[in-house]
């Protein structure tokens, strides 16, 4: 049994060291970064921090033998400490016995806090890592995410009939979460919506975002005539060079994704000359199977695939009652009550 304890600033140097001794790198998500590890004091503060309170990542690592073999990292999904999601999980060879530890590990800790839902994405191709999740820790394949990448740097050709002004854009503001959630979780699969539903909280803007890692550019299609908001969608970047474009569009406006992709790659370029524009497809929403087509034929390129894993747990509308009232038992419909209680 591997003790686990709370990243060190110490263990950076160990962990590369383990990463370059792997030859095939065991990872949920992506690989492992010094921007990992939360500087003091703010991870002492997340990590002692009510749930409610949490807004960074915390990160964990097993020790076997005085030798880190394993590493997980846990976030909080955007605005709402009761969903939480793995983003990394880095094991040695022949860790999987560690993996199941440390998996345990967070989701007795955070559940016992009062977390309800946890995720990870794992890359189709990681069967032992997929097996883990699932088939060890309890996981459901829940859905999966396409990432596209654009391999061709010029603007989409759209119907000109069918062509979104650019007064129809403008930026997201706090006040528009509520609709824009109601568009993201009316487009997702009715079998889907308890585990991948968002509040509108997740949508608005987050305080300092400055100093976060990721940063959002925002922006919402507005029908002014109908003052109605017909969609949504965000661009999102960690190094200012590889921008991922994630659009939510109500289904009578999903002809003009092309239009959303020219106006991004536009608000880009007015930033950067030179980037790689990649688009988030979401399978488990209606609209999946025709943006993929779509994907297709505007000279983006699949260069991503992962699944969707899911642990949810349930919660009790309110609390059992003894009936209070006289219930009748029928034996058939449409027949005399057998017995009256």
């Amino acid at each position: 049994m591997a003790k686990i304890r709370s990243l060190a600033l110490a263990d950076i140097p160990k962990l590369k060291k383990m990463i370059s001794m792997i030859s095939s790198l065991n990872g949920a998500d992506v690989a492992f970064g010094y921007k990992s590890y939360v500087p003091f004091p703010l991870n002492l503060i997340n990590r002692f921090a009510p749930l409610r309170f949490k807004c960074m990542a915390d990160s964990y690592v097993a020790i076997e033998d005085k030798k880190i073999c394993g590493l997980i990292t846990v976030k909080p999904q955007e605005r709402n400490p009761q969903c939480w999601r793995i983003s990394k999980l880095i094991l040695d060879e022949n860790g999987y016995d560690i993996g199941l530890q440390l998996v345990h590990f967070v989701i007795a800790r955070y559940g016992a806090m009062g977390a309800n839902t946890f995720s990870v994405k794992v890359d189709e191709t990681h069967e032992e890592l997929l097996e883990l999740f699932s088939k060890g820790c309890g996981f459901r394949v829940c859905a999966s995410e396409q990432l596209w990448k654009l391999e061709d740097f010029k603007l989409i050709s759209s119907d000109e009939n069918k062509s979104l002004d650019k007064g129809f854009f403008r930026p997201f503001k706090d006040s528009d979460a509520k609709a824009v959630a109601s568009i993201h979780n009316d487009l997702i699969f009715p079998h889907f919506r308890y585990s991948l539903a968002k509040k509108p909280c997740e949508f608005e803007n987050v305080i300092c975002s400055g100093l976060h890692k990721t940063s959002y550019f925002k922006y919402v299609i507005e029908d002014s005539s109908l003052h109605s908001i017909k969609g949504y969608f965000s661009i999102q970047t960690d190094d200012n060079e590889n921008f991922i474009l994630d659009v939510d569009l109500v289904s009578a406006f999903d002809a003009y994704i092309a239009d959303v992709i020219n106006f991004s790659i536009s608000q880009i370029m007015m930033r950067r000359k030179t980037f790689n524009l990649y688009f988030l497809n979401k399978k488990y929403q209606t609209s999946g199977a025709k943006t993929e087509k779509m994907l297709e034929s505007c000279g983006f390129k699949n260069v991503k695939n992962q699944i969707v894993l899911v642990k949810d747990y349930y919660k009790r509308i309110q609390e059992d009652e003894r009936y209070t009232k006289p219930a009748i038992a029928f034996s058939e419909i449409s027949r005399k009550p057998a017995f009256k209680i």
